[in-house]
């Protein structure tokens, strides 16, 4: 439960980054199962490289649309982020009818790019908006509602490749992920049509 006295763009923040990675957090933890038991020439090993692979190419991505982003408008900045949870979404779409280790990794490498390119101004937009008498608390609502979601997700997740299997699994993830995007596509119009003034 997000208290109603937040910032308007801290609320709506945490509801976006509680979705994102609560659709994360459906298959990440088993993740390895996946590829060991539904992919051709799988292995635990496998799994971890592309996770390896998947934080190395965000650290580039995050790097190059930090410096990008920074000194662009806030339109801009919620435009990136957009196009980041899209990317995500996709890369979802793509584990759920991947038949090879190939198009996993390829899948983890949009991963990566949609990832880098949004959470530095994601960060960014939520630090300067926090009140400034109460940060910690606002940091620690935050981590207590996506934590907790992605607490819930874990199981679910679990739950859903045992009875469904792992296509609805990663579908599913998709669409919630997806749903991350609606937060910022009212701030965006808001700050568009100017409803809303915003630094």
């Amino acid at each position: 439960m997000i208290p109603p006295n937040l910032n308007l763009v801290v609320k709506f923040f945490i509801m976006a980054e509680s979705l994102i990675w609560s659709a994360w957090n459906l298959s990440a933890p088993i993740f390895a199962v996946f590829v060991t038991n539904r992919i051709t020439g799988g292995s635990v090993q496998i799994a971890a490289t592309m996770i390896s692979v998947y934080l190395f190419v965000r650290v580039v991505l995050e790097l190059l649309s930090s410096s990008f982003l920074s000194m662009r408008s806030l339109k801009t900045q919620v435009s990136s982020i957009v196009v980041g949870i899209l990317l995500l979404s996709l890369a979802y779409v793509g584990f759920a009818f991947s038949k090879s280790v190939f198009e996993l990794y390829l899948g983890w490498v949009l991963a990566g790019i949609g990832m880098g390119i949004s959470a530095p101004i994601k960060g960014a937009i939520f630090s300067k908006h926090l009140d400034g008498k109460k940060e910690a608390l606002e940091w620690g609502i935050h981590d207590a509602v996506i934590l907790g979601s992605m607490a819930v997700a874990a199981a679910v997740g679990g739950t859903i490749a045992s009875n469904l299997g792992f296509r609805v699994l990663f579908i599913l993830a998709s669409i919630v992920n997806l749903l991350g995007i609606f937060p910022y596509f009212v701030m965006y119009r808001k700050i568009r049509y100017g409803h809303w003034k915003i630094a």
